[in-house]
């Protein structure tokens, strides 16, 4: 069981990374190893939030801990806005990450999209740090001003926006990159995060292939322990109602009631 730590925490730094988009590094050495996938719930103690945010875990040291923050509300910008010296609330790690050991046994193709690229950077890292790297990396975004570069500077990653591909960049959604990696690769398993219209499609497209899908949930949370039950999704077979935050955010796509909840936009 993964042993949490709860206190404040110092921003030791805040970077920018690409629009509207941070890297917070907090002086909050965790209790444990993290695994990609895990998160923390942050609470910025001066804006005036109710409730803490959840983020994924971007990297971990002996030291601390660092989160990718992009402004899209108030507890958002908060953090965004944060200076070295700023304190904040913070309770991590949280939830169930991905097995890595067990995703190394496979070839492996990541597909990422907005602040989704966290728990896949990790994971990548992960899986190349056993000697068994993912075969094919595919991160999207709106626009180049959207990546965040410094997560891609060893060019493993292949970069996909919508508007404005010039260079190595390639123009289209993430789901054309998949589509061209599923042929490529028969038997990969595939793994996404991202907005959950972009992870439907793709989780419906490597279903439809007969792969095996993993996925790392974002949804709102209260208290990211489970309690609050404001992020629950049905088990499959519909047997009980699962949380986001205790029971994934990853998990199994044969597992959850998914893709039946909304309709797939590919």
């Amino acid at each position: 069981m993964t042993q949490r730590s709860i206190g404040s925490a110092v921003v030791a730094d805040n970077r920018r990374v690409a629009r509207d988009t941070v890297v917070l590094r907090l002086d909050f050495p965790l209790s444990d190893a993290v695994r990609a996938g895990q998160f923390a719930m942050l609470h910025p103690l001066r804006a005036g939030c109710l409730l803490p945010r959840p983020f994924s875990i971007l990297s971990s040291d002996r030291d601390g801990f660092e989160v990718l923050v992009k402004r899209v509300g108030k507890g958002s910008e908060a953090l965004a806005d944060l200076d070295p010296g700023d304190e904040i609330r913070v309770l991590a790690p949280l939830g169930n990450g991905f097995d890595a050991e067990r995703l190394s046994r496979t070839p492996t193709i990541l597909v990422a999209g907005g602040v989704g690229i966290v728990p896949l950077h990790m994971l990548a890292q992960s899986l190349r740090g056993r000697s068994t790297p993912a075969d094919r990396l595919i991160f999207g975004a709106q626009t180049p001003a959207d990546l965040p570069r410094e997560l891609f500077s060893d060019g493993s990653w292949q970069l996909w926006v919508e508007e404005g591909a010039t260079g190595e960049l390639q123009h289209g959604r993430v789901t054309a990159g998949l589509s061209q990696a599923l042929e490529e690769y028969e038997n990969a398993a595939v793994v996404t995060c991202g907005p959950t219209p972009m992870m439907r499609a793709v989780a419906e497209m490597a279903s439809d292939a007969g792969r095996q899908v993993w996925v790392c949930l974002e949804e709102q949370m209260g208290c990211g322990s489970g309690v609050c039950r404001s992020c629950v999704l049905p088990s499959m077979p519909p047997t009980r109602m699962l949380t986001v935050c205790k029971d994934g955010p990853v998990f199994a796509l044969e597992d959850i009631d998914f893709l039946s909840s909304a309709e797939v936009a590919l």
